[in-house]
């Protein structure tokens, strides 16, 4: 016999406060995705004005009987809030509800586990979802003590409640600890670009605007892309050429969301840290939302709250192949600097490398080299720093029509190279 997995069915409550200011069919719509992504099925959605928040129960008690009677007519397994609780309020409401109830932290943590693929996403996703659960510990109740046996440990024994908190407590210490070692590798690989004069440009952006399908097919790689909600959560790096022999390190970070909650921002603060050391952000925004104003304002918050947002900031509008013409001329017109591709077509993606390339590379300079073949191992190191226009071999030299920094073009005068700048 083949036994089938039971899918989990929700019921999504969506709350609204005078102070929200996104509209509540585009949050509605958001929510339902973040939710089917983690491969439960959505039975249905109740929307819930509140005046005010009540400390108990999160909305009132009123309407906290009229959840109880839907979803023990729609039969849910679980009801999921749009809004982070806290914990008496998840206890209190899953008690009134009759059924388990989890809220937008808790959901989201889920769908980080779900994509977590290397040992630095499965730390970091461990670490968010400790320091969400170690605070709910508190008040379980005697029914977590345990009874100590033989003379002297008659009555209550130590609480499996202090237990549960001391060890997830030492365990995010020790997660921590693990970390900073990730932090500490990757301190070393920047060391190493920087020694290199490599220039990094990382993609940021709302979650499923294309920035895996950009990264794969400016790198030729083959990272998942998916239409489901944070498929990428780990860094990934490629080194990839935007004009002749200029390179650039281009890496993928996890995607923003509205109200991404602090903690996981803490959480990630490994993987995120990456975006400070960028010399570009290319800030990728999927330009068939109709709300593309309200994701870049997401965005542009997240990078404020990482104290990057005053770093160079390309614009890069993608999935223009699910735009008309008009609509393309009237984007490019409001957002001029903008750069207007499709990832998944392959449409202007020149356009792009170019930006990048006038962008990070617009301090170099001409000048002939004029390299002796008696060394010749140099001319790797001219082929690796420096874009070749031009090779020209003579009796006892070769000579080359470079455009590099200023400071490679130092290095070789001090190596007795014979430079002259144009």
């Amino acid at each position: 016999m083949h036994e089938t997995t039971k899918i989990e069915k929700a019921l999504l409550v969506m709350t609204e406060t005078h102070q929200e200011r996104w509209p509540q069919d585009v949050l509605s719509e958001e929510f339902k995705n973040l939710v089917t992504s983690t491969g439960i099925e959505v039975s249905r959605i109740i929307a819930v004005k509140l005046r005010q928040i009540t400390p108990a129960l999160y909305i009132g008690k009123g309407k906290a009987e009229e959840l109880a009677a839907i979803a023990q007519e729609e039969n849910v397994d679980v009801v999921i809030f749009n809004n982070n609780l806290s914990f008496p309020q998840q206890r209190n409401l899953e008690e009134a509800l009759g059924v388990k109830t989890i809220d937008r932290t808790q959901l989201i943590l889920d769908i980080f586990a779900k994509h977590a693929h290397t040992q630095e996403g499965f730390l970091q996703v461990e670490l968010a979802q400790l320091e969400y659960m170690l605070p709910r510990l508190k008040g379980k109740g005697i029914m977590l003590s345990r009874l100590g046996g033989g003379i002297g440990t008659r009555g209550p024994g130590e609480k499996k409640l202090e237990i549960d908190r001391r060890r997830i407590t030492d365990r995010i210490t020790r997660l921590k600890r693990d970390l900073e070692e990730v932090s500490s590798h990757r301190d070393v690989t920047r060391k190493k670009r920087e020694k290199e004069k490599a220039i990094v440009c990382s993609l940021v952006g709302y979650t499923s605007a294309g920035k895996t399908t950009l990264f794969n097919a400016l790198s030729q790689s083959s990272e998942k892309v998916s239409q489901t909600l944070f498929t990428t959560l780990d860094t990934v790096s490629r080194s990839i050429c935007v004009h002749e022999n200029s390179k650039i390190i281009l890496t993928d970070t996890v995607g923003f969301i509205y109200k991404l909650p602090l903690k996981l921002i803490e959480a990630f603060k490994a993987t995120l840290e990456e975006l400070s050391f960028a010399n570009v952000l290319l800030h990728v925004v999927d330009a068939s939302s109709p709300d593309l104003m309200r994701l870049i304002d997401s965005v542009n918050s997240v990078l404020k709250e990482l104290n990057i947002n005053t770093k160079t900031i390309l614009l890069v509008f993608n999935k223009i192949d699910k735009l008309s013409q008009g609509e393309i001329e009237m984007l490019q017109g409001k957002y001029a600097d903008a750069i207007f591709i499709s990832a998944l077509r392959g449409l202007n993606l020149d356009n792009l490398k170019k930006a990048i390339y006038d962008l990070v590379f617009s301090d170099l300079v001409e000048a002939v080299v004029k390299l002796p073949f008696s060394m010749m191992e140099f001319k790797d190191y001219i082929h690796t720093n420096c874009e070749v226009l031009k090779t020209q071999y003579q009796d006892n030299e070769a000579i080359y029509l470079v455009k590099t920094k200023e400071s490679i073009l130092s290095y070789l005068e001090r190596q007795l190279i014979q430079i002259k700048k144009i």
